[in-house]
């Protein structure tokens, strides 16, 4: 199965197939953010934080000793029986439809939250303390426990937060709440594993595994687009996560401020490249980002018609077009582009 997801995310050009194992992993890089976005796989971003290398790999072997894909050391491309194939496989999967990978960077602590509170909730409504909390964090564990000792005294705290659970829960498909309600833990109920459900449902662990976390991608989503329907239930959200790491929020939220890129430089004592770097992360990841206010109209117009001409443009190429180009700006437009693509 997962083999099958492998082909479906590769494509007759060459693809670099490291840049897509730390997509599916979530390594952020600006270069690996970049293939993401070049590739249409940003999406997919840290939806399988466990992948490991070796198995990636494996997978990669099989599907080219079937004849499917071509490899050197460093691309991975579909043969024609490969596209074949991709097209045979591509609508027998199920994919996530509410998953994003850019705004899905916390997914799994946030998920490991919810299934805490469940539980913690559930057991204190049965006014039993001895049983054993869900492995998390030691940060989720605290996040959850303070939240839990805030409202616990609250009267009918339990009561409504059962009710927003329910209400949350009906706005899912109805087949992914049952998936969801079948893992949870709770007073006397151990939830099923994605392997028991695969086989309850007759249904690979995978398909089992994508559809959970679609299910809890929708879940956020609903919870940070209606804050005062689920009261209880929002708060479990840890508003301090973004999708951009801490020293990029940092910069990003000095530029906000209308600091510039040598002011935030010396305010941080970092190098001005690293800002940079910072912008171009902040550019893939987030929407509605200020293009023009990097970027020069007439550096635009000019990197537009060679690329128009050229569109493999390489940076030493425009850059012996336009000399005295930044690799800041180039990389930049590149980015603006595959962002008005799509």
């Amino acid at each position: 199965m997962l083999m099958a997801y492998l082909l479906c995310l590769l494509a007759p050009e060459k693809r670099r197939y490291q840049a897509i194992y730390y997509t599916l992993i979530g390594k952020r890089t600006t270069s690996n953010l970049y293939a993401g976005l070049a590739y249409g796989l940003l999406k997919w971003l840290q939806i399988y934080p466990n992948l490991e290398q070796a198995q990636f790999q494996a997978e990669l072997k099989r599907l080219q000793q079937n004849g499917w894909i071509e490899i050197d050391e460093r691309y991975v491309w579909l043969t024609a029986t490969g596209q074949q194939k991709q097209a045979e496989w591509q609508p027998q999967l199920v994919w996530p439809t509410h998953y994003e990978g850019p705004q899905m960077g916390h997914l799994p602590q946030f998920t490991a939250r919810f299934m805490l509170a469940v539980q913690i909730v559930s057991e204190y409504h049965h006014q039993n303390t001895q049983y054993y909390p869900l492995e998390t964090s030691m940060k989720d564990r605290v996040l959850v426990v303070s939240w839990f000792k805030r409202h616990k005294a609250t009267i009918n705290f339990s009561s409504q937060f059962q009710l927003e659970l329910a209400q949350l829960l009906d706005q899912l498909d109805p087949q992914q709440a049952d998936l969801v309600a079948n893992q949870l833990i709770g007073h006397q109920v151990l939830g099923k594993s994605h392997q028991q459900l695969a086989q309850a449902l007759d249904s690979p662990s995978l398909t089992v595994r994508v559809r959970t976390i679609d299910a809890f991608a929708q879940i956020l989503g609903l919870l940070l687009a209606h804050q005062t329907t689920y009261p209880l239930l929002n708060e479990l959200v840890d508003q301090a996560e973004t999708q951009l790491s801490q020293s990029t929020l940092q910069t990003w939220q000095l530029i906000q401020q209308g600091a510039s890129v040598e002011q935030i430089s010396r305010q941080r004592r970092v190098k001005i490249g690293t800002i940079k770097e910072h912008l171009l992360e902040t550019a893939m990841l987030l929407p509605r980002f200020p293009f023009e206010q990097f970027l020069k109209d007439a550096t635009t117009q000019k990197l537009a018609r060679l690329m128009t001409e050229q569109p493999s443009l390489s940076y030493n190429e425009a850059q012996t077009a336009l000399p005295g180009l930044d690799f800041f700006e180039y990389r930049l437009y590149q980015i603006q582009r595959q962002v008005n693509a799509q």
